[in-house]
């Protein structure tokens, strides 16, 4: 087995077990302090009741001096933030109340563990599942930097969201603040990945300056975040010092996504519609991430469950919307994409599934066991036709409503296909046939090369960066057209052409008029339906073209005849329509 798909399995069993710990965490028990804390100011909490956990002896608006309370004490007062703490503990509390200081002894007790909780833990599970689906889905089948970035950043929120659950916290310093060092460090990986998706995505938009202006940028406020993540807790561990627990510093975590998002935004602005319409989805879903971690991280004044609820519910949308954006859009570059193929697959076995269903009803409801031979095999024929006719439905549907602007679009290219034969001027087939691929395929460059004597010329283009305006007659890329007659894909190859797209020749009687040259869309690969099409259209150019200078040979011949034709412009003419036939 080669090194990377060991790599590959073993990572993903470890992403398995662990999504599935966490899922096995988040229904168990969640031992925590019968009361929640909000911080004064750098010296002292105010302790704020639970509704039906909180003990009488607690009062709502009782104050904690942080630094005469016990090492132990200070560290549940931070873990709980965070983490689970150890089941029936008991810890010491001095508490101010007015002018009265209190010293009470409180037990951990276990969450409110209802139907409406039961249903944001299911919430929060279907969560987990999805950003662990969506980075399994980058990491094996990526094959950019921006499909390892959201690889990174997908399968962090794994166990940067629940496994600090599982580690039930105990009297010990050094096991709280290593288990903190697994959060921030998860957290920081997390958000590296992030920002090498978004500049990855951004691709040539940034110059070199204007990338490191970026970099910068991000890299002091995430260690601005860091050092407020990991910092604050140990401080107020260490000497009961909370000035890094403030509401303006846990905006610092969140605001570390702001910078990617802002290079987002910047990018979208200067995309095309459609590299919009892609980065759409993947901007609003990376906002709705981001509002989760502000209802996550900040202390707002919202019960447990309503606070729950929105950071689960914000956190699954925010997985939809980027899911969605993989695999309809293709915001990063995955070889697995939603495909018609995929999805006619779900509906023969939808409608295969309903064929057995309906005829093992039928064969316990209605034949029975004396039924005839003849009805027996009349039953399933019958029902299969009409099963049949549902199906071609379905797929009609399916074509219709879900891949409209594909099927429209390979429509048009047929079209264009079937009538190109017509067209008059040579001319006007360059320019309608870059013009159609450019527009139909989403194509960002598209070129056409003609043969001449000495070298292939480029006759026709369409957007940047620019191709040779001459590349030589035996170019490994025009080699390998003529070798094969196929698609030739330009990452194989070393070309004057470059990489990124594929060559499409134009062949006719075994000759190599030309070739069609398109470039990759930002993010994804041409699928090998869509590249069958653009092979069937070159093939079709090309003998259009073969055609309309057989004419114009054809004419010149008669002119040479009846002798209209100067000298200097038959030579000319000669060495023009030289092309056609150079190799024929």
């Amino acid at each position: 087995m080669h090194r990377r798909y060991g790599v590959l399995v073993l990572l993903t069993a470890v992403v398995l077990a662990v999504t599935a710990y966490a899922g096995w965490m988040i229904f168990q028990p969640t031992p925590q302090l019968p009361f929640t804390v909000r911080w004064v100011d750098a010296q002292r909490a105010r302790i704020e009741p639970i509704p039906g956990l909180t003990p009488p002896a607690l009062h709502a608006g009782d104050v904690l001096d942080l630094a005469a309370q016990s090492p132990a004490t200070r560290i549940a007062l931070v873990a709980s933030e965070r983490t689970n703490l150890p089941s029936a503990a008991s810890y010491p509390l001095l508490i101010q109340r007015g002018a009265a200081q209190l010293s009470v002894r409180l037990v951990t007790v276990d969450g409110n563990r209802g139907a409406l909780s039961n249903w944001a833990a299911w919430l929060w599970l279907y969560s987990l599942l999805l950003y662990a689906g969506i980075g399994l889905l980058a990491l094996s089948r990526g094959h950019d930097r921006a499909a390892m970035g959201m690889a990174f950043w997908a399968i962090a929120q794994v166990p940067l969201s629940t496994a600090s659950s599982g580690i039930r916290t105990s009297h010990d310093t050094g096991l709280v603040l290593l288990g903190l060092l697994g959060y921030v460090g998860f957290a920081l990986l997390a958000r590296i990945g992030f920002y090498v998706m978004v500049e990855s995505i951004a691709g040539n938009a940034l110059g070199p300056r204007r990338r490191l202006l970026w970099r910068g940028l991000f890299a002091l406020v995430l260690g601005a975040a860091t050092i407020t993540g990991l910092g604050g807790p140990i401080a107020v561990v260490a000497v009961g010092w909370a000035g890094l627990l403030q509401v303006l510093h846990g905006l610092l975590p969140p605001a570390s996504y702001l910078v990617p998002i802002a290079l987002l935004f910047a990018s979208y602005r200067h995309a095309d519609a459609q590299q919009r319409l892609r980065l759409r989805w993947l901007l609003w879903g990376s906002i709705v991430f981001v509002m989760s971690l502000v209802f996550n991280d900040v202390p707002l004044p919202l019960s447990s469950f309503v606070r729950a609820l929105l950071v689960g519910g914000l956190f699954t949308l925010a997985a939809f919307a980027l899911l969605y954006a993989v695999l309809r859009y293709r915001v990063v570059d995955v070889s697995f994409v939603l495909n018609r193929a995929l999805v006619y697959a779900a509906t023969t076995s939808l409608v295969l599934g309903l064929f057995a269903l309906f005829e093992s009803l039928i064969e316990r409801s209605a034949l029975g066991h004396g039924a005839s031979l003849a009805l027996e095999f009349a039953v399933p024929l019958a029902l299969g036709a009409a099963l049949s006719t549902v199906h071609r439905r379905i797929d009609a549907v399916v074509e219709r409503f879900f891949f409209r602007r594909q099927y429209r679009a390979e429509a048009a290219l047929h079209r264009f296909a079937r009538e190109c034969a017509y067209i008059t001027q040579p001319g006007n087939l360059f320019e309608l046939a870059v013009d159609q691929i450019a527009r139909h395929a989403g194509a960002p460059r598209v070129a056409l090369y003609e043969r001449t004597s000495d070298a292939y010329v480029c006759i026709r283009q369409h957007g940047e960066p620019a191709l040779p305006a001459q590349v030589a007659v035996d170019d490994l890329a025009f080699v390998g057209l003529r070798a094969r007659n196929a698609e030739l894909d330009l990452d194989d190859i070393q070309s004057q052409l470059g990489r990124g797209g594929y060559a499409f020749p134009l062949m006719l009687r075994g000759s190599l008029l030309g070739a069609l040259i398109v470039g990759q869309r930002p993010g994804e690969h041409y699928a090998a339906d869509e590249r069958e099409l653009l092979f069937h259209v070159a093939h079709e150019v090309g003998a259009s073209l073969f055609a309309l200078r057989a004419r114009e040979s054809q004419a010149f011949v008669r002119a040479l005849a009846q002798g209209t034709l100067k000298p200097e412009d038959a030579r000319a003419q000669a060495i023009r329509l030289e092309t056609t036939w150079v190799m024929a």
